[in-house]
């Protein structure tokens, strides 16, 4: 199968765990992230605007503003893949964007690297060696080249794979957390 036809499969297969079973999975999964030395250490947490049937990161962006941690949403600047980090510090900095995703509205303050940064990484699955399936326009493998800070995939235990094709492009996360594990990948 091409990644497009995984795409399809691993989107059909995650809209049926049943939702009962999809919120505990969630909060499992952010209470691994949340209890990680990653995040506690972290000053600024990236994390993206969860839709659909996504794993919800409303867990992880509760405990961001708990510990009073700068919270950074990714901003589509364009349908070939670009896209930048900005700072909402409210749900009011926070509007429909490309995709129909919730973004960040241009005036909020954008993202400069620091030491012990986490980037929340969506995905469809990931394989055992940290290459993720994503939603094919390559967003996050051109912003992941350039961070230094370290990259968390959420991923349903139901969804993870042996191995993803994967091309030139295609950049690992550092680590993969399901409701029942973390693992961290060798880069």
């Amino acid at each position: 199968m091409d990644k497009k036809e995984i795409r399809k499969a691993l989107k059909e297969k995650r809209k049926n765990i049943p939702k009962d079973k999809k919120i505990i999975y969630d909060k499992a999964i952010s209470e691994r992230i949340i209890d990680s030395h990653y995040f506690i250490n972290a000053e600024h947490v990236l994390v993206f605007s969860s839709s659909d049937d996504e794993f919800d990161t409303k867990h992880i962006i509760e405990a961001c503003r708990n510990g009073n941690k700068k919270i950074f949403y990714p901003l589509c600047i364009n349908g070939n893949g670009e896209m930048k980090f900005l700072q909402a510090d409210s749900p009011d900095d926070l509007s429909e964007g490309m995709y129909g995703i919730f973004e960040p509205k241009p005036y909020c303050k954008e993202y400069v690297q620091m030491e012990n940064d986490i980037v929340i990484v969506p995905c469809l699955s990931t394989d055992k060696d940290g290459y993720r399936i994503g939603y094919g326009k390559g967003y996050y493998d051109r912003f992941l080249k350039n961070f230094n800070g370290v990259s968390i995939c959420p991923c349903y235990e139901e969804l993870l794979t042996d191995k993803l094709p994967t091309d030139k492009y295609d950049i690992k996360v550092k680590i993969i957390v399901t409701q029942n594990s973390t693992k961290e990948v060798i880069l």
